[in-house]
């Protein structure tokens, strides 16, 4: 009924992993990775850039998007075994739990968060921060080889057909960074006291639809 407003747990039931790629080339900087891929009506650029001396991979992503009742998700799989992560609130942060043993957790399958989503096992942390799209959702799963793979996914772009049939057609651009040994720290008061995963400040710039 609400087809713009809700996003229901069925929408996993048809998910497809867009891992072909139509290109892959290297940037003249020598840091960089520009990857397209096409889908349905759609196209999406990716460019992903590790300066040198840096720890981040800045994701930079240009989405040419044509589609109809389909949610379109950014995926960071990562092999870390979190309990829970902490999503950034306009107060700090909070933790959620990263799995679904409860029928209260399985019913919180996407989330919102400010600018990062941070995870971590004793010893070390990865962030996924941003500096535009807010919704997520996290899940916990078991590889064969025994180890536990547990992935991020950023929300980006939905094609509902109601009260308006354009909603988010067209072009849009956003910027993610994923932050390996990011652990969480307080800022300064002037800054309002936020908290912020170390060394993850999000990347300038905003999404823009064109």
């Amino acid at each position: 009924m609400w087809d713009a407003w809700d996003v229901d747990a069925f929408y996993r039931n048809t998910v497809t992993d867009l891992t072909d790629a139509e290109s892959v080339t290297a940037g003249d900087d020598g840091a960089s990775v520009r990857v397209v891929r096409s889908f349905g009506s759609s196209r999406v650029t990716q460019v992903l850039s590790l300066a040198p001396g840096e720890r981040r991979l800045e994701v930079d992503t240009e989405v040419d998007w044509h589609e109809t009742e389909k949610f379109l998700k950014l995926a960071f799989p990562l092999d870390v075994h979190a309990e829970r992560y902490a999503s950034e609130t306009q107060f700090g942060h909070f933790h959620r739990p990263t799995h679904t043993n409860t029928s209260w957790e399985a019913a919180k399958f996407e989330a919102c968060n400010h600018r990062f989503v941070h995870l971590e096992e004793p010893g070390w942390g990865v962030a996924v921060v941003n500096d535009s799209t807010y919704g997520h959702d996290v899940t916990r799963t078991v590889r064969a080889d025994g180890g536990t793979t547990t992935t991020v996914r950023v929300s980006l772009l939905r094609a509902p057909r109601f009260p308006d049939p354009e909603t988010d057609q067209g072009v849009h651009r956003f910027r993610h960074a994923l932050v390996p040994g990011a652990g969480i720290g307080t800022r300064s008061a002037r800054d309002g006291g936020s908290t912020c995963p170390s060394g993850a400040s999000p990347a300038p710039g905003r999404s823009r639809r064109w």
